[in-house]
Formats: structure tokens, C-alpha cells, sequence
């Protein structure tokens, strides 16, 4: 049995609605720190991180398509750090979209994942400014990454 879009967004967005409402802006480090979990869990059950960098970002990416959370996700590189994280149709796109319309910290669950794996290879990325919805189902992230 699979679960519905519909439903695994709207359990998501009053997720971290409430987690907002409950600790503020330390809601950030939740997600983050999720993320970490959450590719730990990952790891152990599908050995997606690999010695490449590059090759564990998109083996992460086909592993979160594969899940159906997003069509497809591309890397676009802007600079020496400078990229942009593009997702097609993340199943959350609705909630995170009104988190942050209402001014409360999106889930970004892919995101954390990401991030979460460049802290692995001793780098971190931030975001440089909010993520771009498409109207085409697209949301267009621009991160800055450096070393540690």
C-alpha cells in the first residue's frame, strides 16, 4: 500500500506547523538535525554515500526519486560554490509553501538530507536566499558551499 501525496503533505505541514508554533525559530534546528537522521537511516539501509561527493549527491537524489518524493532533482553549478538544487515536484510542495508564506520554517526534508551529506564530506551549505517555486512544480534552491 502506498501512501497518498495529498495526505503525507498535509501530515507534514501540520508537522512542522506545530513544531513552529511550540519552539520558533528553533524549529531550524530540527530540520536539520532530522536531516542527519534521517540519512543515517538512509545509509544503513541503502549505502547511497559513496568515497565522490558528486556520486553520493546524485545517489541520494535518484534514492529520493525512487521514492517518490520528488520527479527529479538537478544539480546546476552557478560558481566554484555556488549551486542551485532544483526539485520537481516535491510531494510537500503545498505545505512548505504555506510554512513559508506564513513566515514558519519549511520542512526542507530533502534539503536536510543534502546538507546533512556535505557535512559527512566536511562541507556545509547554507542557502542563499528563499527557495524559487515554479509554476511548472519546480522549486529552485541556490546554496553556497564551503569547508569546514
Amino acid at each position: 500500500m502506498a501512501i497518498k501525496e495529498d495526505f503525507f503533505d498535509i501530515i507534514i505541514y501540520s508537522i512542522y506547523k506545530s513544531i513552529f508554533e511550540m519552539v520558533g525559530e528553533q524549529a531550524w534546528e530540527i530540520v536539520w538535525r532530522s536531516g542527519e537522521i534521517a540519512l543515517k537511516q538512509i545509509e544503513e539501509k541503502m549505502g547511497v554515500i559513496e568515497s565522490d561527493l558528486f556520486k553520493s549527491l546524485q545517489n541520494l537524489a535518484r534514492y529520493l526519486e525512487d521514492m517518490g518524493y520528488v520527479s527529479s532533482i538537478e544539480f546546476k553549478k552557478l560558481s566554484q560554490k555556488r549551486f542551485q538544487y532544483i526539485m520537481s515536484n516535491p510531494v510537500i510542495l503545498q505545505g512548505a509553501t504555506s510554512l513559508i508564506a506564513e513566515k514558519m520554517v519549511p520542512p526542507h526534508i530533502s534539503t536536510s538530507l543534502m546538507f546533512a551529506l556535505l557535512k559527512r564530506f566536511n562541507k556545509q551549505a547554507k542557502m542563499v536566499r528563499e527557495p524559487e517555486f515554479l509554476e511548472d512544480g519546480r522549486v529552485v534552491e541556490t546554496w553556497e558551499i564551503e569547508s569546514y
